[in-house]
């Protein structure tokens, strides 16, 4: 695939190089067919993959977006993310995922219920999501901006998988975050939206990107059940959800 939006090749520069992006009109995208557009092409420029999926209700709250997490920007349960270059500061959130036994393609003019998707998961884990856009940071992006920029995904690590889940009420999971043994937050559900489902169920209805939608194997991260917190130091953050799962990741 050949790059031709500005902003993919200036996103692949970014990634390779560390080195933060300064927002000026030339690169900014106007709406989310760019956005889906620029995702596609900077997953070829940097010959990865769409491992999962993070996901969201749209501004206006007339559907889903969905941002690829690629399999370059995951890491295993026990991993370190290592900081580097301009990319010396990431926000830690911890999260529910849902992993997909089969595809759910999209399905235009016939909506998928929560239980039809629910019947589509194989498991569900804790996962810990590293946030950090491409851009200078302090930058106020536009929204389908930050979409192309994989909404701002620098990392993700997802941990074991349970499969007998479907008697859990997904929105009252304790998760428990702590870093260096230490708790740094302790609640029972906690999402935006109070079921962890719903922008996945957002996402599985207004699937439009450029990759083919939701695949089997691939997972999608519900959003963060803990308040963001900046970290830029070497330090083992641990998440798990009561009764899931638990994920271990490291920063270097």
């Amino acid at each position: 695939m050949s790059v031709t939006h500005p902003l993919s090749a200036r996103l692949i520069e970014a990634r390779r190089t560390h080195k933060f992006l300064a927002l000026d009109s030339s690169i900014t995208c106007k709406d989310s067919t760019e956005s889906y557009a620029v995702q596609a092409e900077v997953a070829a420029g940097l010959n990865t993959t769409v491992a999962g999926w993070k996901v969201g209700l749209l501004p206006d709250g007339a559907g889903g977006w969905g941002a690829p997490v690629f399999a370059c920007d995951s890491i295993a349960d026990g991993g370190t993310f290592k900081f580097d270059g301009d990319m010396n500061s990431v926000k830690v959130e911890a999260e529910l995922g849902v992993r997909f036994g089969r595809d759910l393609p999209a399905r235009p003019g016939k909506a998928y219920s929560r239980e039809e998707i629910l019947e589509a998961v194989s498991e569900i884990f804790a996962g810990i999501e590293l946030v950090g856009t491409r851009f200078k940071q302090g930058v106020e992006l536009p929204f389908a901006t930050r979409l192309a920029d994989n909404y701002a995904n620098n990392a993700y690590a997802a941990g074991p998988g349970l499969k007998d889940f479907r008697k859990l009420d997904l929105s009252q999971i304790r998760c428990v975050l702590k870093q260096d043994g230490k708790v740094i937050s302790d609640r029972i559900g906690g999402h935006q939206q109070g079921d962890p489902m719903s922008p996945v169920i957002a996402f599985a209805n207004s699937q439009s990107d450029r990759f083919g939608g939701i695949k089997a194997g691939q997972f999608i991260t519900t959003g963060t059940l803990t308040k963001p917190y900046d970290l830029s130091t070497a330090v083992t953050l641990e998440a798990e959800l009561e009764g899931v799962s638990r994920i271990t990741l490291k920063t270097a």
